[in-house]
C-alpha cells in the first residue's frame, strides 16, 4: 500500500495504519477447513514477507528491478526450506481443486476455459516454490467466475494459471509462492 493510498484511508475512514499492523485476509473466505487452512498459512507467509527488510522506493527501472530481485532474494533465504505444498495444503489444494473442477463443469466451463487459454502460450514448465515467475509469460487472468467462488487475496499476492497448475504469486518479488500441480483439466 502506497503512502497516499495509506493517508487517504486514514482520513476518509480514520483507520490508523501503522507498520506494526500485521497484514490481513479478507474475510469473504468461503467456509472450509481446507481453505481456512490456506489463510492460516497465507497470513503466515504475509507476515513473513512483510518482515523481509524494504529498500528505498524509486521510479528508476533499473533501480526497480534490482529492489525486486533483492527482495525476492532475501525471500528465498527465509524461507529456504519452503516447498510446494507449504500454502496449498493438501486439505486446501483438494478444495481449490474441487472448486476449479465444478467452475469447469459448469454451464460456463467452456468460456472460463477459452479465456484462460486466450494469453497463454502452450508450453510445458516446470514450477518451483521460490522461483521466479517466469517473466516471458504473459500474466493469465483467472476469470471472475472462478474467482469469485475463491478466497480473496491480499494486494500482495494474486492466482495465476500456469498451463495446468495453479499459482500463488508474491507481486512485488514476482516469485512462486507455491503451487497446485495439473490443478486445471
Amino acid at each position: 500500500m502506497s503512502l497516499r493510498t495509506a493517508v487517504l484511508l486514514v482520513a476518509l475512514v480514520g483507520i490508523p495504519l501503522t507498520a506494526a499492523d500485521p497484514p490481513r485476509i479478507p474475510s469473504s473466505i468461503p467456509d472450509s477447513p481446507g481453505f481456512r487452512e490456506f489463510s492460516q498459512r497465507l497470513e503466515e507467509y504475509l507476515n513473513l514477507q512483510k518482515s523481509v527488510p524494504r529498500l528505498r522506493t524509486t521510479k528508476k527501472r533499473e533501480e526497480i528491478v534490482a529492489r525486486r530481485q533483492a527482495l525476492a532474494q532475501k525471500i528465498r533465504e527465509t524461507r529456504s526450506d519452503a516447498k510446494q505444498g507449504d500454502i496449498f495444503t493438501p486439505a486446501a489444494s483438494e478444495e481449490f481443486r474441487r472448486i476449479i473442477r465444478s467452475v469447469f463443469q459448469g454451464p460456463r466451463g467452456a468460456s472460463v476455459r477459452k479465456t484462460i487459454r486466450q494469453g497463454e502460450p502452450s508450453l510445458d514448465r516446470h514450477l518451483t516454490v521460490n522461483s521466479d515467475y517466469p517473466e516471458h509469460l504473459p500474466v493469465t487472468t483467472v476469470p471472475p467466475t472462478l474467482l469469485l467462488r475463491l478466497p480473496q487475496l491480499p494486494p500482495e499476492v494474486a492466482y495465476r494459471i500456469i498451463g495446468h497448475d495453479f499459482v500463488l504469486q508474491d507481486l512485488e518479488a514476482r516469485v512462486v509462492v507455491d503451487f497446485i500441480p495439473g490443478a486445471l483439466p
